[in-house]
């Protein structure tokens, strides 16, 4: 896999701070996972407000992404759940690769039908 990383886009900026903020988190400062649930509600908001839409695609991706942070509410499951969430969020950042987004592609509200011109 080749590293792609678009260091111009606010979108990489905003995953590499979410992943540093997972990784200090997973090393022992609480408060880094407050940090990754607040920087992912804003980008719900930033990419609604991009898109004009709750329903843009990347906007949904950046909802299930939020919905997964809040997982770390529930100290028992904390830092298991972020440890697997820090390996992802890396291949966003190094490699443009996002597992929610191949599974929200596949979703039957982001398909597009195909129009048959006769």
């Amino acid at each position: 896999m080749k590293i792609k990383m678009d260091i111009q886009k606010s979108d990489w900026w905003l995953w590499a701070m979410t992943s540093v903020f997972i990784l200090v988190a997973l090393l022992g400062w609480d408060q880094g996972y407050y940090l990754v649930m607040l920087i992912s509600a804003f980008q719900i908001i930033y990419f609604s407000v991009r898109h004009k839409s709750l329903v843009a695609f990347d906007t949904q991706v950046r909802i299930v992404y939020f919905a997964f942070t809040l997982i770390g509410l529930i100290d028992a499951i904390r830092f298991p759940f972020y440890a697997l969430m820090f390996p992802a969020t890396m291949m966003v950042v190094l490699f443009d690769r996002c597992s929610i987004a191949l599974a929200l592609k596949k979703m039957p509200w982001n398909k597009r039908p195909l129009i048959k011109i006769q």
